[in-house]
């Protein structure tokens, strides 16, 4: 009997006991993968452009310097996510940066130094935005992400930059 007592009190103080609050609000680690994987998939797309239409080998070369970077950035947020059990990335749309689709049917159409400098230009803004999205970012377990991909993509930008004259 006395038993009964002791495991109805423990019980009783244990359903007493107040739950944890639910998380609220949107988890900005997450969000940031999020934007971020669709915003690099644009950048791998503009850097296929390239092939077959530059004869510049710093334009080449930055193509494959962005491609290269970017392929292993979207593992690692895509691996992030899918630890973290977040969303799947979100569709390309009016990010910061993001090229639109005039911009890219004129990039597909073009050729030679006319297609450096759009290509240039185009992803110089692109950089620019994923620059604001990581200085936007509130930190957070992507903070050194955030920071590494200002430091690339700022070198980048000034290259590109230099190349455009």
């Amino acid at each position: 009997m006395l038993r009964l007592l002791v495991l109805v009190f423990l019980t009783a103080g244990c359903a007493a006991a107040p739950a944890p609050a639910p998380a609220v609000g949107p988890d900005p680690d997450v969000e940031f993968a999020a934007m971020m994987i669709p915003h690099h998939q644009q950048a791998l797309e503009l850097s296929a452009l390239v092939a077959g239409r530059t004869t510049d080998p710093t334009v080449t070369d930055l193509a494959f310097r962005i491609d290269r970077d970017q392929v292993e950035e979207v593992g690692q947020l895509q691996g992030f996510l899918n630890l973290r059990g977040g969303p799947p990335p979100m569709p390309m749309h009016a990010m910061a940066g993001m090229a639109d689709a005039p911009t890219l049917e004129a990039l597909r159409a073009s050729s030679g130094p006319a297609f450096d400098r759009l290509w240039l230009r185009t992803m110089i803004a692109h950089h620019e935005g994923a620059l604001t999205m990581a200085r936007d970012y509130p930190g957070g377990a992507l903070t050194e992400f955030a920071r590494t991909l200002t430091l690339t993509q700022q070198a980048e930008i000034d290259r590109m930059r230099g190349a455009l004259g």
